[in-house]
């Protein structure tokens, strides 16, 4: 699941579409066997829509574009990521579902200033826009001259970042009222700074209500390193709980530390790997114990299944992190719990491209039919020498 661009959001194409999956292209609008239905077309027979499909756009606008198109039709996403390396290699996917009474429209917020996140956000809250999730970016250039002379460029005001977030928000049925509410703690990395101290004492100090969703990292100048950390919070609430969370940084002890916390009801919010720093994001949900596995995601081909079979469950990927040129994310991990009792799950993988994309579209398309047909649902998507596609039942 390679997540992490250049900033200029290009991205190859001729990637497979898969159920009514769209590949899209800069000068080529949604590409399909099927052709996808467009605001304009007859999109009031819903029951000729697939109920699940996928969509891999060139370009985080084109991205956007092609969210909306099916957003009108009724899909929410689900699953969504970016993968890829630099310059015309980036790309971006979701795994959308079919809500036929329901119209969604998708947009965009990120800061050049970490400081400005929280309330750009927060004005996108104000218009009835909730946050569904971020891809981790990096800029490996100066900035594009022609995004400096336009400004109006979805990527102008990103580009100058070395490393950062953008972040995709959703808005259900055209409807204003605000929902949700951010909040984003920010604590710097360098000689003196101890991020772990202050972001513990931020979240031990958080009002009733206010949940954790993310790791956030950004570079945005020579030295200027910062770990953060998204909140949210439903405005609707009446009675706001208090709950117990825990930042966790490590370089050596980092799965000791998180079992430490499992054995006693913490469980695993969100995680990020940048070098050899490991971070996570955990909540305290019961006096349940557990253990959790970590496993390498280029190693899942030998060691998913096996990791599975020794009565462990699924449960999400720690993002890891890319340099320029590199065309994968790299030190991306599952992560899975142990299960107390047994449980009758079953998983399957499928790879929906490759890096030579020698795997047809017609092959693809019907393998992930033939999944969904068999009462299979979409875990998660990863990126690991291709586009991959976890499956469970």
């Amino acid at each position: 699941m390679k997540r992490i661009f250049c900033f200029h959001f290009f991205v190859r194409i001729g990637l497979v579409v898969l159920t009514s999956l769209t590949v899209s292209a800069q000068s080529n609008r949604p590409i399909s066997s099927n052709p996808t239905p467009t605001p304009d077309a007859n999109i009031k027979i819903s029951e000729s829509l697939e109920k699940t499909t996928l969509v891999v756009s060139s370009g985080f606008a084109t991205f956007l574009k092609d969210l909306n198109t099916y957003g009108r039709l009724g899909y929410r996403v689900l699953k969504s990521l970016n993968y890829g390396g630099s310059g015309n290699s980036q790309s971006f996917a979701a795994v959308l579902i079919l809500e036929p009474d329901n119209q969604f429209e998708y947009d965009w917020v990120s800061s050049p200033n970490k400081n400005f996140l929280q309330t750009r956000l927060n004005s996108k809250a104000r218009t009835g826009f909730t946050f569904i999730n971020s891809f981790a970016l990096t800029s490996c250039g100066d900035s594009d001259t022609e995004a400096d002379s336009n400004p109006s460029m979805i990527n102008s005001d990103i580009l100058k970042l070395n490393k950062g977030d953008v972040f995709l928000v959703q808005r259900k049925n055209g409807v204003l009222a605000q929902t949700k509410e951010y909040k984003v703690l920010v604590a710097k990395l360098g000689l003196g700074k101890t991020p772990s101290k202050d972001l513990q004492k931020a979240l031990d100090e958080l009002p009733n209500g206010l949940r954790p969703t993310k790791v956030l990292f950004s570079k945005s100048g020579f030295a200027d390193f910062a770990i953060s950390i998204l909140l949210e919070q439903d405005v609707s609430e009446s009675e706001l709980t208090k709950s117990e969370f825990r930042f966790i940084k490590e370089v050596g002890g980092f799965e000791k530390e998180i079992n430490s916390l499992a054995a006693i009801g913490f469980r695993i919010i969100s995680g990020r790997r940048i070098g050899l720093v490991k971070m996570a994001l955990m909540v305290k949900e019961n006096s349940n114990p557990t253990f959790y596995s970590l496993m390498d995601e280029e190693k899942y081909t030998k060691e998913f299944q096996k990791t599975i079979e020794l009565g462990n469950s699924y449960k999400g990927i720690l993002l890891g992190d890319s340099s320029c040129g590199s065309n994968e994310t790299t030190n991306e991990k599952f992560f899975f719990t142990k299960n107390l009792q047994p449980i009758a799950f079953n998983y399957k993988i499928l790879k929906l491209t490759d890096e030579k994309l020698s795997i047809s579209l017609e092959t693809a398309r019907n393998e992930f039919l033939k999944e969904i047909k068999d009462n299979y649902r979409v875990i998660d998507l990863f990126y690991s020498r291709g586009l991959n596609v976890i499956f469970g039942k």
